[in-house]
């Protein structure tokens, strides 16, 4: 009865769901594949994703899955390495045969493995990679199957100069970026969008991932007259760069992209960490909706954790998982291409952790998110809080996923029940296997 309640909420009349999911009614399961990597510098990214994917995924089956067959997460680890990513997304798509896949954290391992997803025409929903360049590199194509539920870079940076330069009056920025194509691409976005301003930074240096001692940049920074430091690199090395800092006496913002707020800085850093700034979607200890307060209460329970790791990182992959199940049911069948329209395409409104979206994707937009849903995350005795307080309010707004929105009504969705108060499971409808 449950699982009749959610497809009628979704206008999905029983011939068109048996349409829908004729073409693999021989499987009893919808693959969906998620892939990140769960050690080392990136690993609490990967760790966050994985959980918050599992969540939704049983929240999901509980209440009979898609047409009545249960979701399937085909996990893997792509260790942070470019070439392992593509053997994965080969994989994933060619052996497993999923229908779409959620998944990378690193913006160098999705670069070299989004061409697996658009050859193949499978649909990829990345929820953490924030590389500027990753859903531009097949917009001029007929048809991109690269979609996002993440802040791109140039967004975040955007964001960041905005307070220093603008609100703050710190024009000195030096950037220290580490050697990866994260580091890389975050490079290029600041010093592109400083030139916009006529302006250029008084300092860069390039790092190697987990170098022991930053003295030596940092020293360098300093002697140039820094008066922010804008830093592109994952959790510890930003923990390097904060203690480094400290250590030395030197009383400097410091600012970069969301991995400011991630757990591996704060809690290696320290005290060291107090006063570094960041851009957020989503800020664990700030004011929650009904689904973020859902999700961080299961997280931490499953997870005997009291923060998570990367918690904008677990509310988009959960967001991506809600979204991609609402273009499940409205697609006209289980292929690649019907996914992708679909996504483009939603009639749906989809209210998740990070916001409510209202036609997230449009055929010239694979980007759900946009810098004007972002507030300012700051670090303060281990957490991260909001800046400024009044953004606490914003956080809970039903238009936070856009600027603009298509103008006509569309209706909300019931794609899944809220899981503050999960449905019990219920029977498969006759029009499924």
């Amino acid at each position: 009865m449950v699982m009749r309640q959610i497809l009628v909420a979704l206008g999905l009349a029983t011939a068109s769901i048996s349409a829908a999911y004729a073409q693999a009614a021989q499987s009893s399961v919808v693959k969906i594949g998620m892939n990140c990597t769960y050690e080392g510098g990136s690993g609490e990214m990967g760790v966050s994703v994985r959980a918050a994917l599992r969540i939704a995924v049983k929240e999901i089956n509980d209440v009979g899955g898609v047409g009545g067959r249960k979701i399937e997460l085909v996990e893997r680890d792509d260790k942070a390495k470019p070439d392992v990513g593509v053997q994965i997304a080969e994989d994933l798509v060619n052996k497993e045969k999923v229908v779409a896949t959620i998944g990378y954290c690193n913006s160098g391992v999705a670069a070299k493995a989004i061409d697996v997803y658009q050859k193949a025409k499978v649909p990829l929903i990345i929820p953490v990679a924030t590389g500027t360049a990753i859903t531009k590199k097949f917009a001029a194509e007929p048809e991109n199957y690269v979609f996002r539920v993440a802040m791109p870079d140039e967004k975040q940076v955007e964001f960041i100069l905005k307070e220093l330069i603008d609100k703050r009056g710190l024009s000195k920025i030096a950037v220290l970026a580490d050697d990866t194509g994260y580091g890389e691409g975050g490079l290029k976005d600041v010093v592109r969008l400083l030139e916009k301003r006529s302006m250029k930074p008084v300092y860069i240096s390039r790092f190697k991932l987990n170098s022991p001692d930053l003295s030596g940049p940092l020293k360098e920074a300093r002697a140039a007259g820094t008066n922010a430091i804008f830093v592109y690199a994952l959790g510890p090395d930003i923990a390097t760069i904060t203690k480094g800092k400290q250590a030395m006496g030197w009383n400097v913002q410091v600012a970069g992209a969301w991995g400011v707020g991630f757990r591996n800085h704060i809690d290696v850093a320290g005290s060291a960490s107090d006063g570094a700034i960041m851009p957020q979607t989503f800020i664990q200890d700030g004011v929650l909706n009904e689904r973020g307060t859902s999700l961080i209460l299961q997280y931490v329970k499953q997870n005997n954790v009291r923060n998570i790791p990367c918690a904008m990182c677990a509310a988009q992959a959960y967001d991506a998982m809600y979204i991609l199940l609402n273009a499940l049911f409205q697609a006209k069948d289980m292929s690649g291409p019907a996914i992708k329209d679909a996504l483009e395409n939603l009639n749906q409104r989809v209210t998740g952790v990070v916001g409510t979206y209202n036609h997230p994707y449009t055929k010239q937009d694979h980007e759900a998110l946009d810098g004007s849903i972002l507030v300012l995350g700051q670090v303060k005795s281990g957490v991260v809080s909001y800046a400024n307080p009044g953004d606490s309010r914003r956080s809970i707004l039903s238009s936070r996923t856009k600027m603009q929105v298509k103008p006509e009504v569309v209706k909300t969705s019931a794609a899944a029940p809220s899981p503050a108060a999960p449905a019990k499971a219920a029977a498969a409808p006759a029009a499924s296997k």
